[in-house]
């Protein structure tokens, strides 16, 4: 199957679902953490009677950081996702976030990610490195074998929000082989 290489971006209609589902994810991961620090906090200053002043200031100030996030991750993550591009093709998979025209925030903290923990906005494997592929309802994920869990470097996330969602999927479908597709 002839396949022709082009950029696949996220469309502009599809924005606000892809950023809902991103800030659910993200906001679980933050009042989850949170959670657990509430708890360890009370367990160990139960027994000082220090929770009976504490604990409430304490869970007002988590709460208000939890939203703070919460909103200020809409338009950094809408950002992010305006600026990325995905190409596939039967040689190379690749995905390019256009750091020079992110926002300041993002531009300092892709370059501080990058230099304090190595972590790479662009994405880029020949398909011959790829471990596997999982087509899930609303993404799919692609590892290569250099993926890290600590950095999520090799690993590339196809959204389908971007425009021709469709053909990347039947393409993988068709190259199953070589995508090492996982059912």
């Amino acid at each position: 199957m002839e396949y022709q290489e082009s950029g696949h971006k996220m469309e502009a209609s599809q924005m606000k679902s892809y950023l809902k589902r991103q800030i659910a994810y993200n906001t679980k991961w933050i009042i989850g953490i949170m959670s657990v620090f509430l708890l360890l906090m009370f367990w160990f200053t139960y027994s000082y009677r220090v929770h009976t002043f504490v604990m409430l200031p304490l869970t007002i100030i988590l709460c208000a950081i939890i939203l703070i996030v919460y909103f200020l991750s809409f338009i950094q993550l809408k950002n992010i996702a305006q600026k990325t591009t995905y190409f596939i093709s039967e040689t190379k998979i690749e995905k390019i976030v256009s750091t020079n025209e992110l926002n300041f925030a993002n531009q300092l903290a892709q370059a501080r990610q990058e230099r304090r923990y190595g972590v790479k906005a662009n994405q880029s494997f020949p398909i011959h490195e790829i471990e596997s592929t999982k087509i899930k309802p609303n993404e799919i994920v692609i590892k290569s074998f250099d993926y890290n869990l600590f950095t999520f470097n090799g690993k590339i996330v196809i959204p389908k929000e971007i425009n021709d969602y469709n053909s990347v999927k039947a393409f993988i479908l068709a190259n199953a082989k070589k995508f090492k597709l996982n059912s």
